[in-house]
């Protein structure tokens, strides 16, 4: 295994607007900036949406909202949306002074030309990314040494990293498969990196795609290390985001 990332941040992105000129504007954007909303057409559309997936940002037009209350409302009661971020498509003072009292992050003020709606829509993704880095997930593909108390030293192939945990892929192990609660201790070098982590962890989950490993114990210098080596590949992410964006506006 080379150990090269496969992935980069995607921004899951709804949009809730009827207005077909704006939309096709929009639309247009977030092509050129490789982000492929949901796009629906009414707020009942929308809560439906919240209730069946998890997006990043959340681009509402405020005159398209029947209930602007209970629409937030069901956004921040969201257990995968209540830490989006929200845009609002604004006409007047009136929508702006509304929006932001309902705790909206961004605005977009109508009528508005790409390069606006771009510029809007970058710092919404910088905000959500930043907020992203704690739970951060990094894809590899790694191999581990692993041992376990009830059978020798075997390799593993270490799917994503964070700083809590790993996830193991569900290839075939030597032996019975790792159960739920099983103590395990993990060694594997990070890519592109000089540190080996030496790390003690316990299977959390199980299922047929593999296992899901919190740390249990880590040395204070790897977790340095690592917490190191997660906030740069953030930072590699987001710079190919604001390279799109800076491309597109070109």
């Amino acid at each position: 295994m080379d150990g090269i990332r496969k992935t980069t941040f995607k921004m899951r992105t709804l949009l809730l607007c009827a207005d077909v000129q704006f939309l096709g504007i929009t639309r247009s954007v977030l092509n050129r900036l490789q982000v492929a909303p949901k796009i629906v057409g009414s707020s009942e559309a929308a809560v439906i949406a919240l209730q069946q997936n998890e997006f990043d940002v959340i681009v509402v037009d405020w005159r398209e909202i029947d209930n602007l209350a209970e629409f937030l409302c069901e956004v921040r009661r969201s257990k995968i949306n209540r830490n989006c971020v929200l845009v609002a498509i604004v006409r007047d003072l009136l929508d702006l002074k509304q929006s932001f009292a309902a705790g909206v992050h961004f605005l977009i003020h109508k009528p508005a030309s790409d390069l606006q709606i771009e510029r809007c829509l970058r710092a919404a993704y910088c905000a959500r990314v930043a907020q992203r880095r704690k739970q951060h997930r990094e894809p590899v593909s790694i191999v581990a040494s692993v041992s376990t108390r009830n059978r020798p030293l075997f390799e593993a192939t270490v799917v994503n990293v964070s700083e809590g945990g790993v996830r193991i892929g569900g290839e075939e192990l030597p032996g019975a498969r790792l159960m739920a609660a099983e103590e395990l201790e993990l060694r594997f070098a990070l890519p592109g990196s000089e540190t080996m982590l030496e790390v003690s962890g316990i299977v959390v989950w199980t299922s047929a795609n593999g296992y899901g490993v919190r740390f249990t114990y880590i040395p204070e210098q790897q977790r340095g290390a690592l917490q190191q080596w997660l906030g740069d590949c953030v930072e590699r992410s987001l710079t190919k985001l604001c390279e799109r964006i800076r491309a597109a506006c070109a």
